[in-house]
């Protein structure tokens, strides 16, 4: 048995089950639907994926709130209790909050309790990336590393996890801030999807906007073929705000590249799901950033 745990948190979009095999803890994050308050943990109970998008397509008021010190505080205050050393990997620094308030809450127990090991890492991901990111590392404890490798290798492979995505509903980008009602009437009159990434500090960026869903599903395996290593078959999420078929078409276009050994078909949450609205499709892989 290790002497560590792997943490991560409620943007970490992969299924219950993967979470259970990998035996990773997760921290439960706030989102808000309709003025009432949730706690979203892709480990917990099964979530209503589908009732979630319908609602918020209807124009039921969705928003997201970072956890306060205070929650990491109570947590690494529980989780120490069976293991002294913990590796968290956080929700991007670029995305939110809650990297600031996670390493407060940290220095404050270590503090507290000098025999804990307390280690925040900022992962520059969100949602299937973060969740893609937490089973590399994973893999890479299960193959033994101790805890300092853990945290080096983990630290070293954050900026290879490439994330991809389009955005089919411009009105929630509005709602949300990202873009101004001028450009969410004239994309949407003009069938505009934005591809958009994160950069090296792990934030959001639109890369290029390009007219109709279809073409934005081959420009992402276009991204895949541009910025995956070449000499290596590759291990992908596809990820989708409620739109499977879409999903589906994307993880078809990805094998017909020959360049896929396994292919998983995920949820987003209702954390980025807040965000970004339905319909979205991401690809997930490790690969080089953009630069």
């Amino acid at each position: 048995m290790k002497d560590y745990i792997v943490v991560s948190d409620g943007t970490v979009d992969i299924d219950r089950e993967l979470i259970g095999k990998l035996g990773a803890r997760i921290i439960p994050m706030i989102y808000i639907i309709d003025g009432e308050e949730h706690l979203f943990d892709p480990s917990g109970e099964a979530f209503d994926y589908s009732s979630f998008y319908e609602k918020v397509n209807a124009g039921v008021p969705v928003s997201t709130s970072q956890n306060p010190p205070d929650v990491f505080i109570n947590y690494f205050e529980e989780i120490t209790k069976e293991y002294k050393k913990v590796l968290y990997l956080c929700f991007s620094s670029g995305l939110s909050g809650n990297y600031n308030s996670a390493c407060m809450a940290a220095e404050e127990v270590m503090n507290k309790h000098p025999e804990t090991d307390i280690r925040v890492i900022d992962s520059l991901c969100a949602s299937v990336g973060e969740g893609f990111y937490l089973r590399e590392v994973c893999e890479k404890r299960d193959e033994g590393a101790d805890f300092e490798e853990l945290v080096k290798y983990a630290e070293s492979i954050k900026r290879d996890v490439c994330h991809w995505f389009v955005v089919g509903n411009l009105d929630q980008l509005r709602r949300g801030g990202r873009i101004n009602a001028l450009e969410a009437k004239l994309g949407s009159i003009l069938n505009i999807h934005p591809i958009l990434t994160t950069d090296r500090e792990g934030k959001l960026k639109v890369a290029e906007k390009v007219r109709g869903m279809r073409k934005a599903l081959h420009e992402l395996v276009g991204k895949f073929v541009k910025y995956a290593k070449a000499d290596i078959m590759h291990k992908v999420i596809v990820a989708h705000a409620g739109a499977s078929e879409l999903a589906e078409q994307l993880k078809n276009l990805l094998k017909e590249t020959g360049r896929i050994k396994e292919c998983l078909i995920e949820d987003i949450g209702p954390v980025i799901g807040a965000h970004t609205g339905s319909p979205m499709c991401a690809v997930v892989f490790l690969g080089t950033q953009e630069e």
